[in-house]
């Protein structure tokens, strides 16, 4: 376990200023465009294009990462994410927004690929859900941070732009100085979604569902805070609670899922995340105290559930195939993180606050359904 932690330090560590930078752009972008008064079902076409350039990333991340390498993947992926949210401050439109956040999804999508295919291979199958449950801890924390710093500056201003853009620089320092720890395989052998779901059917569509259920939070999160009447450091502990509740919870799921294995866990975090999204829409009725914790409770029984279904499809996966079953993986998370925005804003259009909850539930199902019947 500790050679395995050691051998993916550099890793962890940049994950860990990547999403605190990532988790300062996407709650400002979406308090920012409640100022600039973008109607919601704007706001979730604007956040759904971040998850169109995600998907794409993954079909392509493969053979990036075989011809640059892991390092010069994440590297160049920090460094245009830098780029484009700093952008974001001069350019306020819908339409520049839609296209910047598709690029900054392709960029990170494949940042994300290289670090999950080198902490896989670097993983055994006995102490894989803890090691990428530290991954993940990190970024709960990382994201928990992000809300503080957003409530630091003026969503108005350049400042809070230019500091994730900065974050987003210098999180490619650690891995380029282990550069020597990176794995250093041939070229990745190519692994089909087709393949991924036949390796791990369970894995794959619960990645899909986690997918959904995490862009919903994040994306939506602020803005459902935002019109509820939460002022801006309101929102800020609204969504620093989601993210410390996955923190808080991760690992000991991580811990669970190699001890009384991985189908069982998504079950009872499904089961979980139903219970507390119908709590979120009884809490919508109620004070700031009740939505607060119900954000809490949705963060802990619905992040962890994307580290165990990659565990569990990893599990069957060999170590040569590793970088195109995380490729694999992450398309499958994006392509269920763009209905998580859409079908938000809509429900929120049509419904009200009450609709952020009510597509939270029925994703949550849908994660125990499969859970029931996937293996």
């Amino acid at each position: 376990m500790r050679a395995a932690v050691a051998s993916v330090w550099a890793v962890i560590v940049t994950i860990g200023f990547v999403q605190t930078a990532n988790g300062l752009q996407t709650s400002l972008l979406g308090v920012r465009a409640g100022m600039e008064a973008f109607p919601a079902w704007t706001i979730g076409l604007v956040m759904a294009s971040y998850y169109v350039g995600y998907t794409a990333a993954a079909l392509a991340s493969r053979r990036i990462i075989g011809r640059a390498g892991h390092v010069n993947t994440m590297t160049a992926g920090a460094l245009f994410a830098a780029i484009v949210i700093v952008t974001h401050a001069y350019l306020i439109s819908p339409i520049a927004w839609a296209l910047l956040r598709a690029i900054s999804g392709f960029a990170l999508s494949s940042l994300y690929v290289g670090a999950e295919s080198w902490i896989h291979d670097r993983a055994e199958n006995a102490n894989r859900g803890r090691v990428f449950s530290i991954y993940m801890v990190v970024q709960m924390i990382a994201l928990t941070l992000a809300q503080i710093l957003l409530s630091a500056g003026n969503p108005r201003s350049t400042f809070p732009f230019i500091l994730a853009g900065l974050l987003f620089a210098v999180s490619c320092v650690p891995v380029v100085y282990a550069r020597a720890s990176a794995p250093h395989h041939a070229p990745p052998e190519p692994f089909g979604i087709v393949r991924l779901f036949f390796a791990s059917p369970l894995g794959a569509v619960a990645t899909v569902f986690a997918g959904v259920s995490w862009s919903i939070v994040f994306t939506f999160g602020p803005v459902y805070a935002q019109r509820s009447g939460f002022n801006l450091s309101q929102v800020s502990i609204f969504m620093a609670l989601a993210m410390f509740g996955g923190a808080l919870v991760q690992f000991p799921m991580g811990w669970l899922s190699d001890a009384a294995g991985r189908r069982l866990t998504i079950a009872l975090m499904s089961v979980g995340g139903v219970a507390v999204s119908l709590f979120g829409i009884w809490a919508d009725g109620r004070g700031a105290i009740a939505k607060i914790v119900a954000s809490f409770l949705v963060g802990a029984l619905i992040f962890p559930v994307y580290a165990i279904s990659a565990a569990h499809t990893n599990d069957a996966i060999e170590p040569q195939n590793r970088v195109s079953a995380a490729a694999g993986l992450v398309l499958l998370f994006g392509l269920g993180s763009i209905l998580g925005p859409l079908a938000s804003g809509g429900a929120i259009s049509a419904m009200g606050t009450d609709g952020y909850y009510v597509v939270l539930a029925i994703s949550t199902m849908a994660s125990l359904a499969a859970a029931a019947v996937a293996r």
